[in-house]
């Protein structure tokens, strides 16, 4: 892999600075910066670990400015760069397999194959929070191979067995998803759907389900975020799917098994989170998520797995707390700082699912609704979602916060319960 990224930074601190630092992939070098007229700028390169993850590993560069960037001031500097990306499986990221080869490539933030300027540490990115920012990019892929992503494409030019594909973000991307394979296209607006080879009956029945998915999910709780496509972007199963506004990274088991659609859905419902607000940010919406994806498999597939998919998350939990004891002590409101976010998906479901049962559809769509108008600009807290529901769903939705988001009540209420269904008068509105 060989590149270049301009990257205009800006000093959003008190005092003057004069350097500026960056991290790439252990295995990407940097081999020279400019400024902004082309002149050659000074820099120092180590690989080092991060402060709280010894097995993670990156380069990590800084770049001396000649003259002070003063508050509030913007620089620009164009990083070149290249080398080999080999993933990072053994730090636990199992699914951070990225790498460049023949059959399948992708190149993205997990991976730190772009430059990035931010800190060498899990807590200290899950406290900076994640900022947008405008983007193009120029990618030169082999002709029999294209390039994915969720931009949009402006320009395609082939020259000697080569192809150059052009994208430019339509709205700003906290993170940049490129995806390079030989892949089918199908699209009906505002969905395209980019398949791998012998998926193309699966792109069809994706493009089928997200349109219907898309539609209820507007019907519910007002218009998709962010105007324009949405690119949905098949990758081999185990290399995680994600989701930002305009692109999703989708594994192929939602290609390959009609029962695996839900899949697709549980990231089409992240398009509607507003920017958080927390820091860091506890990811409650992953919970949502995870509700809401059973709530559309059941609406739109038929597939009665709402209650189902709630006794199953409450039956993991039930045994997760016997071998993690700090779930006893650490709400969900501090997932985010405690580093237990994988237990938002489970905790947060059930107290989505106890919402949904106990306030009714009306309501449970108007808590959701309200806030994400309200939020969708400035950003939003859990604590806002929590008034909101309080105020419409009453006590019974206050109570449920409380026990599921603000303390660690759920962990007691759950031992003593054989199903789901027993706590469901705890949380109804009287009368």
């Amino acid at each position: 892999m060989d590149g270049s990224a301009r990257l205009t930074v800006r000093n959003e601190g008190s005092v003057p600075v004069r350097e500026i630092p960056f991290l790439l992939y252990r295995l990407l070098t940097v081999r020279g910066v400019r400024d902004a007229s082309g002149v050659p700028l000074p820099f120092t390169q180590q690989v080092i670990a991060f402060e709280d993850e010894p097995r993670k590993q990156v380069t990590s560069a800084v770049v001396i400015l000649p003259q002070p960037l003063g508050p509030g001031e913007a620089a620009s500097v164009e990083v070149a760069y290249g080398g080999f990306l080999a993933g990072y499986v053994e730090t636990g990221s199992l699914y951070i397999k990225d790498r460049i080869s023949e059959e399948f490539t992708i190149v993205r933030e997990d991976g730190e194959a772009y430059p990035t300027v931010r800190p060498a540490s899990h807590r200290g990115r899950r406290e900076a929070g994640l900022q947008p920012f405008d983007w193009a990019a120029r990618i030169t892929v082999p002709s029999t191979h294209a390039v994915a992503s969720g931009g949009e494409l402006v320009e395609r030019v082939t020259k000697s067995g080569w192809t150059t594909f052009v994208y430019r973000g339509v709205r700003p991307a906290w993170r940049l998803d490129f995806a390079i394979a030989r892949y089918e296209v199908v699209e009906k607006a505002p969905l395209r759907i980019y398949s791998l080879p012998g998926d193309s009956a699966g792109a069809d029945r994706l493009l089928k389900a997200g349109t219907a998915a898309l539609a209820d999910l507007e019907r519910r709780f007002g218009p998709r975020p962010g105007a324009g496509g949405l690119a949905v972007i098949e990758i081999p199963d185990g290399w995680g799917s994600q989701a930002s506004e305009a692109a999703i990274i989708q594994s192929a088991a939602a290609f390959r098994d009609p029962a695996r659609t839900r899949e697709l859905y549980h990231e089409l419902t992240h398009l509607w989170n507003p920017p958080p607000l927390d820091r860091p940010d506890s990811r409650w919406n992953e919970g949502l998520a995870s509700f809401l994806e059973d709530l559309l498999a059941e609406r739109l597939d038929g597939r009665k797995v709402v209650r189902d998919g709630a006794e199953r998350m409450a039956k993991y939990l039930r045994e997760r707390v016997a071998k993690e004891p700090r779930l006893t002590r650490v709400p969900m409101s501090d997932y985010g700082r405690e580093a237990l976010t994988d237990y938002s998906y489970s905790v947060g479901a059930l107290l989505f699912y106890f919402l949904y049962r106990t306030a009714g559809e009306e309501t449970f769509d108007a808590i959701l609704r309200g806030f994400i108008e309200e939020s969708r600009e400035r950003g939003g807290r859990a604590s806002d979602l929590a008034a909101r529901a309080k105020l419409l769903g009453g006590d019974g939705a206050g109570r449920l916060f409380r026990e599921w988001f603000e303390t660690t009540a759920w962990t007691d209420l759950l031992s003593r319960t054989a199903s789901v269904e027993e706590l469901v008068p705890r949380y109804r509105p009287p009368g």
